[in-house]
């Protein structure tokens, strides 16, 4: 049936249908949920392992239960939603506030037997046990200061939460629509399969009224769904439930009186406590939000595994095209420094002539010059590529080209050592211009990396070529023209011969809007493999030809195995870092097999300092709470307030020059724990 005969329409997002929030009424203590084993990841090439933190021991159960899907969305004569692979729930007549048996596990034996069940699943099955066993003994640290939430009027978090994640709602609810439409059309979908397409986007309209009224949040559940999304939505919903029952417990200490006397008669938790959008903190809310938008797709067959953010991910890709030019000639320019340097290409460098102790040293200075350019350079292309981030977009369809193409300049410290090269005129120009790159730990970072290549080349003169030396991995933020400017980034440290193979670590789903994730990888090199540029964007044919070299040597890279892809479910999670070894053993494994991990963005720096008001001198190695699989380094521009390793006196120096330097995407970092 033609989809003008089974039209989907959600109804608008600022319907006056209100949230109905079900009375408190306690509920007993379930037992934990279980999960089936999950393919464990590919296994990393041995590489000498690093410190590791003890993995710690569990917490407590989070998006609303769907209600069967409103007549309003289906034309009149439409039949019933027919039963879907993946049924709702019964309607949930309590939410996290209202259980207080299951915010915890407080008696021995139960925490015993959470920890036994997290033992039992091994891998990213086992994730919810083991935050849910780690919780109850204690493993999971909390954050030493108050966390960002959005009950601070005026606050960020406060804008983001009232207003910027029901806009993105909003646009994502058009997109899903459109999306059908075009599905339907092209498929000639009946009206079952329309009245599953209304159902999910009834379920995120519901989502967004949810935020705007400050509802609170309610566990998400999805019988029958694929075991990764099982894993990910009862990882959020114990993240939930120790956020809940940390915040009860603190009240309770602090004003234990007045509790009591504001506990409701039906034995609801005062409106402090109680789990709301507003009430509990920024980064668990919005990590709940998209896990949330996933469950809702995944409940409707149709609508299951679509990206909800493809359309505004192409369209930013379009308008940065320039941009990625400009990237591309500049790689090729320093990667012909490097072959002059006689380093060859996606080859490891010929070892050293033997003779006389003095001449090795002799014979590798200029070429670690060349090496030390192209790092450093990536590592800028890297950090300001971290300025395309969509989730702080309303819509891709308004994104500035020209504000894409316009990469702010490296810092000075970069310019110094050498990283712009003269390759280029903006580098004349920025050596010139103020460094906006306000922590820069480049100088540390290269001398890391200078280590880690003499090391390559001494195992290679050494007869012991062929293995895996020298691995480094980087945890990917954004799409699109950051994905590029990361794939510079390790196209560069593999040229000079700084690594032997790269990690790249994306989402399994889509997350934050424009976070990478397969789909994106694979979209991103076939565009850069066509002939001509995105229809849209401004960019010759000639000058394109760079992308496309570009995009052929990464093809290889990965065909060959020196880069891999990997998506573990903990980036999915509202988990903090410092949780990892406790959540996600298995990940924090293999993070330790590598010799520098890059954290990319501004989602995972607050993940890595736990989102909190630290105080900004506050050394950053303090801030990972224990988390230190591997030595890492940090790459952001500012657009959270959560910051951490200033002088001091240096963010009122900055809120002289820029009062919004936090969350502006304006000011950059290159933080290193080493």
């Amino acid at each position: 049936m033609a989809w003008r005969t089974a039209q989907v329409r959600c109804v608008s997002p600022t319907a006056s249908t209100s949230w109905r929030i079900p009375p408190a009424s306690p509920a007993p203590s379930p037992p934990a949920t279980a999960a089936t084993p999950a393919t464990a990841l590919p296994a990393a090439a041995t590489v000498v392992a690093r410190r590791r933190t003890p993995a710690p021991a569990r917490l407590p159960s989070c998006a609303p239960a769907p209600a069967q899907p409103s007549t309003r969305l289906l034309r009149r004569g439409s039949p019933p939603l027919p039963p879907s692979r993946h049924p709702p729930p019964a309607a949930s007549t309590s939410n996290f506030a209202d259980r207080p048996g299951r915010r915890m596990l407080t008696s021995a034996a139960a925490a015993a037997a959470a920890a036994a069940q997290a033992e039992a699943q091994a891998g990213p099955a086992g994730m919810p046990a083991r935050l849910r066993a780690a919780g109850a003994a204690g493993g999971l640290p909390p954050p030493p200061y108050a966390p960002l939430v959005g009950s601070e009027t005026g606050s960020f978090a406060h804008a983001t939460i009232t207003s910027r994640l029901p806009a993105i709602l909003e646009s994502t609810i058009r997109d899903v629509e459109a999306e059908a439409a075009a599905r339907a059309a092209a498929e000639g979908w009946d009206e079952a399969a329309a009245a599953q397409a209304a159902a999910g986007l009834e379920e995120l309209g519901r989502l967004r009224r949810a935020i705007l009224e400050d509802a609170p949040l309610e566990p998400l559940h999805l019988p029958g769904a694929p075991e990764q999304t099982q894993v990910l939505l009862e990882s959020a919903n114990a993240c939930v439930e120790l956020a809940v029952s940390r915040q009860l417990q603190q009240q309770q200490q602090e004003q234990p009186q007045q509790q009591q006397q504001q506990q409701g008669s039906e034995g609801a938790p005062p409106a402090a406590t109680r789990p709301t959008w507003l009430g509990l903190p920024w980064l668990l809310v919005e990590c709940y939000m998209y896990g949330a938008v996933h469950a809702a797709l995944q409940r409707q067959p149709r609508l299951a595994g679509m990206d909800p953010f493809s359309r505004q991910k192409a369209a930013a890709w379009a308008k940065s095209a320039a941009a990625a030019a400009d990237l591309a000639s500049e790689v090729e320019l320093l990667r012909r420094a490097l072959h002059a340097d006689h380093q060859q290409d996606q080859r490891p460098p010929p070892p050293p002539s033997p003779p006389a102790a003095a001449a090795p040293g002799a014979a590798q200075e200029a070429p670690s010059a060349a090496a030390q350019a192209a790092a450093l350079a990536g590592l800028s292309m890297a950090l300001w590529g971290n300025k395309a981030d969509l989730s702080l977009l309303v819509n891709a369809a308004g994104l500035d080209a020209t504000a894409l193409a316009a990469t702010p300049p490296p810092s000075a410290s970069l310019d110094r050592d050498g990283a712009g090269g003269g390759t280029t005129a903006a580098a004349v120009a920025a050596a010139a211009a103020p460094s906006r790159v306000i922590v820069d730990d480049s100088a540390a970072v290269w001398a890391a990396m200078e280590a880690l290549r003499v090391r390559r080349r001494a195992a290679e003169a050494g007869g012991g070529g062929g293995g895996e030396v020298v691995r480094v991995d980087i945890v990917l933020d954004n799409s699109g023209l950051e994905l590029f400017a990361d794939l510079c980034l390790a196209d560069l440290l593999t040229t000079a011969g700084v690594a032997d193979r790269i990690v790249l670590h994306g989402k399994p789903i889509a997350w934050f809007v424009s976070d990478t994730i397969a789909s994106d990888l694979e979209a991103l090199l076939t565009s850069c493999e066509a002939e001509q540029p995105p229809p849209s964007a401004q960019v010759s044919a000639a000058a394109w030809q760079p992308v496309r070299r570009a995009a052929v040597r990464w093809r290889a890279h990965l065909a060959s195995g020196r880069w891999r892809w990997e998506a573990h479910p903990f980036w999915c999670t509202p988990a903090p870092f410092c949780w990892m070894a406790a959540a996600a053993p298995d990940l924090y494994d293999s993070l330790a097999r590598s010799d520098v991990v890059v954290f990319k963005g501004d989602l995972n720096y607050r993940k890595l300092a736990h989102d909190c008001r630290w105080p900004h001198k506050t050394p950053f190695a303090a801030a990972l709470q224990g988390f230190r699989p591997a030595p890492l380094v940090a790459l952001r521009t500012l657009k959270a307030d959560v910051v951490v390793g200033l002088a001091v006196g240096q963010s009122q120096q900055l809120s002289a020059v820029d009062p919004d330097w936090l969350v502006n995407g304006k000011w950059g970092m290159v933080q290193a724990a080493l």
